[in-house]
């Protein structure tokens, strides 16, 4: 009787440690996110644009309180939404394809790096434009933006092995996915 009670103790101690964690998976929102749109005049460094948004997205949106779609899926809904994407019916479109909570959408128009040598010392000149979108399927709320980035800093200011403009690319991103995040509370 003794050994049959701790088995039964240990049995409800192993449902109490499983549940909780079951029901946080279940509460996960699930988010489609739409692969970053490069517009036909920007040049595309490799695939470093892409790079430097997925790393944002997979450090702001992380498992146990988001559930990313998958993305095969989100990006057959995209290209079937491709003239309207960034509207709110085009998103409503590849939640219901996708199955989704969320969606997030970001292009890049304009991704420029110039020199400028005329000042006393050199200086970078960074400026990117393109747009940003999301959706909450839940709320019903919606966000569109049209960002415009500029920055410069004095060349020799800049490392060499430090990728300048890549890393403001990397920042903007970060603070236009968290547009989303604030969209979903």
């Amino acid at each position: 009787m003794n050994k049959f009670l701790k088995m039964a103790a240990a049995a409800l101690f192993a449902a109490f440690l499983v549940l909780p964690g079951m029901s946080r998976a279940d509460a996960a929102m699930k988010l489609a996110v739409v692969p970053l749109i490069i517009g036909e005049n920007v040049e595309d460094d490799a695939g470093l644009k892409p790079i430097a948004y997925s790393t944002e997205v997979s450090e702001l949106f992380q498992y146990p309180e988001y559930d990313l779609v998958d993305s095969d899926t989100v990006r057959k809904a995209a290209l079937a939404q491709q003239d309207n994407l960034f509207t709110k019916e085009g998103l409503e479109a590849i939640a219901k394809a996708s199955g989704a909570d969320c969606v997030v959408a970001m292009s890049v128009d304009k991704f420029d790096v110039e020199e400028d040598n005329f000042r006393r010392e050199p200086v970078t000149k960074l400026r990117f434009e393109g747009k940003f979108a999301t959706i909450n399927m839940l709320n019903g709320s919606y966000k569109e933006d049209h960002y415009r980035f500029r920055d410069e800093r004095e060349s020799g200011a800049i490392h060499p092995k430090f990728d300048y403009p890549h890393n403001r690319f990397q920042y903007l991103c970060k603070r236009e996915l968290n547009k989303a995040i604030k969209n979903n509370k």
